[in-house]
């Protein structure tokens, strides 16, 4: 008996042995990565030497950051898949230092309570939902007394009023919780060592019944990884077209370098949900508009902004910039539902969250030139370029950085969603154009008609083109907007300029000689009650 128990016993010695033995390491270098704006593909091969039997080859060294439901494998040889199973590998890496423990332990208890607060606030939306059901429910009973209406209202409203405010604390709550998670988050990005980080691994289990020599080739996605689209829009001279840089903002922190890798940037989303979408209700209410009193260079999609808001830049005072170096090769493909940059050399993406710049494409498009000018706001005419054919290009939304005749001139913000057929971009101040705005002080009064004051106020704008070549210009200013029947404003003097009724908005197409100076009447009055007050200008 003892002796049958030690064969027994080495025989499972033997078999435990013998298994252990059938896990291969394998290495699955990085080959490919097809980034998106968030998330990106990794893809690799791996070569296997497969003898007969059941074989489990680990691909080790990978990013520790695997989302485990996107990885594919297929095999090339003569073999079959028997499973995939995904795993991280701790063994072979020191434990995190006292600082990153920390920080986890921070986010851990931030999230903990961000959970906690959002359990609160469904309770209270909950109650909210039961008042309102039954005060719905009482005030449609045809018994109700005008008393009981009454001291319904009055519970409805207090219980209400003590609902939403506590729905507001718990919202701001939440708000002030998540923004401090996503600054922890950020700084532990920062503090995430490579060596300290454990290594993601795939198990591939394979079957065969001969030797052969094949391929594995897989492919997972890491969601810490992403692109940003921006872009240079550069103008030489008035008389030629404009050129407008593409660039690719790449970042990674997946824990692996992407070394001499073959780059797709994708505008894919390929982590949305695929369920249909539900639609809930939608309310709508009247809009309040806040209006801003200020310069605002914003238009179709292009948001432009200067050095210094109260001191414009001007053409001569900017810094220069050298000249733009030789684009990388980039080819676009595109399917039905998206459409992707392909870097056709090999190139290194290092892992820690830094964003390198690809640039993916130098467009030349057509592109007319005018000078604008609000005196009403600024003193300063602007040179703008309506660039056409954009759409043409695959952008995306991005920043931009707006260079006129090789200078910096300020910054701007492409938003495809909102953008016409031209794009408007703002290049800059010219000192040579001179604008000025003067109240006409013998045609400005105030009179009383009635139970009405008339308030009449004139100007004088003028243009000087110092340059020595003509000018065109599109110049602006407004009239006021009455919010009140008892207000009424009336356009005295236009000049022949052009007038929006809806905004208020007047504008003169002016051609402006060289050293010429062109001069615009612009007068309106204002009629409105004698005992109230309306402040104009």
């Amino acid at each position: 008996m003892k002796k049958f128990m030690l064969v027994v016993l080495l025989a499972i010695a033997v078999s435990s042995s013998s298994l252990e033995a059938q896990e291969k390491y394998v290495q699955c270098p990085v080959s490919h990565v097809t980034v998106f704006r968030h998330g990106a593909q990794l893809s690799g091969d791996a070569v296997v030497t497969l003898q007969p039997g059941t074989w489990d080859y680990v691909a080790g060294g990978l990013s520790p950051y695997i989302d485990p439901n996107s990885i594919q494998v297929r095999g090339e040889g003569d073999f079959m898949i028997m499973g995939v199973t995904h795993r991280n590998n701790y063994l072979d890496n020191p434990e995190e230092s006292d600082e990153v423990r920390s920080l986890r332990d921070r986010i851990d208890a931030l999230q903990a309570k961000i959970e906690d607060e959002g359990t609160a606030m469904e309770v209270l939306l909950e109650k909210e939902r039961f008042l309102k059901a039954n005060y719905d429910v009482v005030t449609e009973k045809s018994t109700i007394t005008p008393e009981q209406i009454r001291a319904l209202i009055d519970i409805y409203g207090t219980s209400m009023e003590s609902v939403k405010g506590a729905i507001l604390k718990k919202t701001r709550v939440i708000r002030d919780y998540t923004r401090e998670k996503d600054k922890l988050e950020q700084q532990l990005a920062g503090k995430m060592d490579r060596s300290k980080m454990p290594s993601g691994e795939i198990v591939v289990t394979i079957s065969g019944n001969k030797p052969v020599t094949g391929k594995l080739k897989m492919s997972y996605v890491v969601m810490n990884a992403g692109w940003q689209p921006s872009y240079d829009i550069r103008v030489d001279d008035i008389s030629d077209p404009a050129v407008i840089i593409y660039k690719a903002n790449v970042w990674q922190n997946s824990g692996i370098e992407w070394k001499d890798v073959k780059l797709s940037l994708s505008n894919a989303a390929p982590m949305t949900g695929g369920s249909l979408p539900v639609l809930n209700p939608w309310f709508i209410d009247f809009y309040e508009p806040v209006v801003m009193r200020g310069f605002n260079s914003k238009a179709a999609g292009v948001s432009v902004s200067s050095k210094r808001e109260s001191e414009p830049m001007a053409l001569e005072e900017v810094v220069m910039v050298a000249d733009a170096s030789a684009p990388m090769p980039v080819s676009v493909s595109e399917s039905n539902i998206s459409f992707s940059f392909d870097v056709n050399v090999p190139k290194t993406i290092r892992s820690g969250g830094k964003p390198e710049t690809v640039e993916l494409q130098r467009l030349t498009v057509p592109a007319t030139y005018s000078y604008a000018a609000t005196p009403r706001i600024t003193p300063s005419a602007y040179l703008v370029g309506y660039i056409t054919e954009w759409e043409k290009y695959n952008l995306l939304p991005g920043e931009s950085n707006i260079y006129f005749s090789n200078t910096f001139t300020g910054k701007g913000y492409i938003n495809t969603a909102e953008l016409t057929d031209t794009m408007t971009v703002s290049l800059g101040a010219d000192n040579s154009i001179t604008v000025k705005r003067d109240r006409r002080k013998d045609f400005t009064s105030q009179k009383l008609i009635g139970a009405n004051r008339i308030e009449t106020l004139s100007f004088l704008i003028s243009v000087r083109n110092n340059k020595s070549r003509a000018v065109t210009m599109k110049l602006r200013d407004q009239l006021p907007l009455p919010q009140n029947s008892d207000i009424t404003v009336e356009a005295v003097e236009l000049s022949g300029g052009n007038r929006n009724t809806a905004t208020g908005e007047v504008t003169w197409d002016l051609t402006v000689a060289p050293r010429e100076t062109r001069e615009i009447v612009f007068t309106y009055s204002v009629r409105y009650p004698k005992n109230r007050k309306v402040i104009l200008e």
